[in-house]
């Protein structure tokens, strides 16, 4: 196919142009595809006007020569010839006929004749010789071809290039080396080409040094560097001078980062591509040069943040990849920049948080992605679903925008969420809560776990005083880094009136779990009320390695373990924090682990003991701030319960003024003397109070019933 759209370049560009000595050229109407045909020998097709395409053995090329000898009013554009058992192309191959094109393949082909190319008819103009096994660029015979303006050796296997390899090709214009074994250029390999506009230099072992050594270049306009051995960080003189450049292709490098003043000779390039490479830093003003930048890949690295100061000088940037990275945020820095941003492309990162003001009403994206990053869709978000419900992308893009957390958004589109049900803090935790307070209340703990590598057996405690009941469901999930998916769903049917024993429930599921991997189990049951209504009631599991032939011992996940219930947080005028963590059940031997975090980043910690589970953090400013906190488990790290999180929202601070400040103080001196007044003359008829004041309330808990975090909508639908 490539060498197809290559044809019909050279077709339309030259063979309408008469050459010295050659018949008038036909109408495409009136052309003919010349008959060479001698089986086995050689046989010719044309699959397009004045293209003749042959294959054959090492004496096709002399019978293709003799035909197209006789046939004098033939005229054939380009000739592509695939030949066997061929070694040497031996000269003059082609004497008296008139070709634009030319095309020779064997993949055997390491030596080419210095008179390989004389007596043509025409100049040639485009010459490939791909997919052999040259060693060296056939200079001595290319000198007979000084009208050449396209050549391809790529796929050879050449090492070097050198100051004499294009010696007498002045007019070439395109020139494809890839796939060779090229480690070594010489700084002037390409200083007699005036015209030399598309250089191809993709899949070889080309390193920086020799990059950057080589001498200024004037005319390129597309270079590609794919593929090569370039190690190291992108710098102000990595490439020399290329004033024309404009399409720089360095992908699928080993390039670490790029630096203040990256590429300060390429001062028009409009296209980099740098995708899979390890750039994990770009410095700030590291494209100060490259303002005429439109395109820019940067997918498949490892970037983990975007300064607005690196970007800043990109203002005619339209089309920004950063798919496959380590993003964790999408924040105004990164889009504000880029005024005629019109393509961003942020699939598969780890973005969590999109800050309020990184997409304004202003901003004229026309397509934005964001597959497969883990939106946490609290409150944060109600100004990005804003923006992205009255935005003109496309509906598939929108539908990229996809919540991970909370559990109860989990795999919910977020232009489809109402901004309301955007909760933060205690207003999320009470919307997560709210639906099983009444009338559900957690009565079904897993007991046992037996797995025979065919099916799962699953033995449930249900609570006394549960009956009568009926059963609906039981769901898988896995635990897949920080998040959790819902790999299976199955239906299941039990009457708890007709069980022997209605306090254990045994299910047996089919599964194609596999080994090892991380996986919760919940149970979905009906309970019946004194109406006609029916309670979700739902048991869930911690997460448990599944291991064949392995019995879990009864109690293994009711708890023994403490995990975090609750984290409550009051941010006060005087800019500190008070923190206070529920834990069930009631430990005193265990430690807690409590993070203040600033959008995504970490401000302070701090270790609490389980028995006073509270802490002050001090001057802060107005916020808002991220409260998590975890119990610190001895031993492995397995099974943990991930961190709990709260939002603290904005304070106004209210700044007093000495007027405010006397007020206060003549108000508490006559409040102290009416309290003094009135404590004595009761002093002998009241006994003391002791009055106390308790910021914080935990929720009371049933000891033999385990606290189910994840509650999934999908058992809800029979209420």
């Amino acid at each position: 196919m490539w060498w197809l759209s290559l044809s019909l370049i050279w077709w339309c560009g030259t063979s309408a142009i008469p050459s010295p000595g050659s018949p008038p050229p036909t109408r495409f109407e009136d052309w003919r595809c010349p008959e060479i045909t001698q089986q086995p020998v050689v046989e010719c097709s044309c699959d397009m006007p004045h293209t003749l395409r042959c294959t054959g053995d090492k004496s096709a090329m002399q019978i293709i020569a003799r035909k197209l000898r006789s046939l004098r009013t033939a005229s054939i554009s380009l000739l592509d010839c695939t030949v066997q058992n061929v070694s040497i192309v031996s000269g003059p191959l082609l004497e008296g006929i008139s070709l634009h094109g030319l095309v020779i393949s064997s993949g055997e082909i390491h030596e080419v004749h210095p008179t390989a190319f004389e007596g043509l008819l025409s100049p040639l103009q485009a010459l490939g010789l791909p997919n052999n096994r040259l060693v060296m660029v056939p200079t001595e015979a290319l000198k007979s071809l000084p009208e050449l303006d396209r050549l391809d050796l790529s796929g050879n296997r050449m090492k070097m290039l050198d100051g004499s390899s294009f010696k007498g090709l002045r007019n070439l214009s395109f020139i494809d080396m890839s796939n060779n074994l090229i480690t070594k250029i010489s700084a002037n390999a390409f200083d007699n080409l005036p015209q030399l506009r598309i250089l191809r230099l993709r899949g070889n072992r080309i390193s920086l040094p020799v990059i950057s050594k080589f001498n200024p270049i004037s005319t390129v306009e597309d270079l590609d560097l794919s593929e090569n051995l370039l190690v190291g960080p992108l710098g102000p003189k990595t490439f020399p001078k290329m004033e024309c450049l404009k399409d720089l292709q360095l992908s699928h490098n080993s390039l670490s980062s790029i630096k203040m003043g990256a590429l300060q000779g390429l001062t028009n390039l409009t296209s980099l591509r740098l995708q899979h490479n390890l750039i994990d830093v770009i410095e700030d003003h590291a494209f100060l040069h490259l303002t005429t930048l439109v395109s820019l890949d940067l997918a498949h690295n490892r970037i983990v943040a975007v300064s607005g100061a690196s970007l800043a000088h990109l203002s005619y940037l339209t089309e920004l990849d950063l798919r496959h990275n380590f993003l964790r945020a999408l924040t105004a820095d990164l889009v504000l920049p880029l005024k005629s941003l019109k393509v961003l492309k942020l699939d598969d990162n780890d973005i969590s948080i999109i800050a309020s003001d990184a997409l304004k009403p202003t901003t004229v994206l026309k397509h934005l992605t964001l597959l497969e990053n883990p939106l946490n869709c609290d409150c944060s978000l109600i100004e990005f679903s804003v923006w992205l419900t009255n935005s003109s992308i496309q509906a598939e893009d929108k539908s990229t925008a996809i919540c991970t957390t909370p559990p109860s958004l989990e795999n919910g589109l977020l232009v489809d969420i109402p901004a309301d049900s955007l909760l933060c803090g205690e207003d999320e935790q009470e919307s997560i809560m709210a639906p099983l307070s009444t009338p559900y209340r957690a009565k079904v703990n897993l007991r046992d776990l037996k797995y025979d590598g065919n099916s799962i057996k699953l033995s449930w405690g249900v609570e006394e005083g549960t009956s009568p009941y009926t059963c609906d469901a039981i769901f898988i999930y896995e635990e897949e880094g920080p998040n959790e998916i819902m790999l299976e769903s199955f239906p299941i049917k039990c009457n708890s009136s007709e069980m022997a024993d209605p306090r254990i429930l045994q299910v047996a599921v089919p599964t194609s779990l596999q080994l090892n991997h991380k996986y919760r189990y919940c149970v979905a049951l009906f309970g019946s009320e004194k109406s006609d209504d029916v309670s979700l009631i739902l048991g869930c599991s911690d997460m448990i390695p599944l291991v064949q032939n392995t019995v879990i011992p009864q109690n293994s996940f009711t708890g023994l373990m403490s995990k975090v219930d609750s984290v409550q947080a009051n941010l006060s005028t005087s800019g500190s924090i008070s923190i206070q963590v529920g834990v069930y059940p009631d430990s005193t031997k265990c430690e807690l682990n409590v993070a203040l975090l600033d959008q995504n980043t970490l401000l302070s910690q701090r270790k609490l003991s389980c028995e006073d589970p509270r802490y002050t953090f001090v001057d802060l400013s107005q916020g808002p701030y991220r409260v998590c906190a975890n119990v610190i488990q001895p031993g492995p790290a397995i099974n943990l319960p991930k961190p709990k999180c709260v939002t603290v929202y904005k304070k106004d601070f209210h700044r007093f003024t000495g007027l405010d400040i006397a007020f206060v103080a003549i108000f508490s001196v006559l409040c102290i003397m009416v309290i003094a007044l009135i404590w004595g003359v009761r002093r002998m008829l009241l006994k003391p109070k002791l009055q106390t004041h308790q910021c914080f309330l935990p929720p009371d808990y049933d000891e033999n019933v385990q606290h189910n975090r994840y509650v999934k909508l999908q058992a809800t639908t029979k209420l």
